[in-house]
């Protein structure tokens, strides 16, 4: 991707935290506790394992949430890769020169610690999460 933009976690899109996460537990992983997304309506926890890469699970509240479309189409799978950036603007900006779409525009997420993300998408790479880290 782009040089200053560093992996923070990958988000798969499930029908039950509780049915996925101890999958990854049983693996080694710790769970973070569940938490409620308003803007994507979505409950999340994150999975952390020393040495490997986080993990988000994101399951859908309610028929509204954008991640419903994906599970009824692939299932239980990968959703999102997760990049941090220093500035979000300019980190959008960057990629809709390479042809990226904004999905949502930068908000605070919850689940991050209030820190602004942002999701873009392009055919050849799928929806990246952009989390500013300032």
């Amino acid at each position: 991707m782009l040089s200053n933009f560093h992996f923070h976690h990958i988000g798969y899109a499930v029908t039950s935290i509780e049915k996925t996460m101890y999958y990854y537990i049983d693996g080694g992983y710790s769970c973070s506790s569940v938490i409620f997304d308003p803007i994507q309506n979505v409950n999340i926890c994150f999975l952390t394992k020393e040495g490997e890469p986080m993990i988000e699970l994101l399951e859908p509240v309610d028929e509204n949430s954008p991640i419903n479309k994906n599970l009824e189409k692939n299932g239980v799978c990968p959703y999102h890769c997760c990049y941090s950036v220093e500035n979000i603007e300019d980190a959008i900006a960057r990629l809709r020169k390479m042809r990226f779409m904004v999905v949502s525009y930068p908000a605070e997420a919850v689940a991050l610690n209030n820190h602004r993300v942002a999701f873009l998408y392009n055919k050849d790479i799928g929806l990246i999460e952009l989390l500013e880290q300032k």
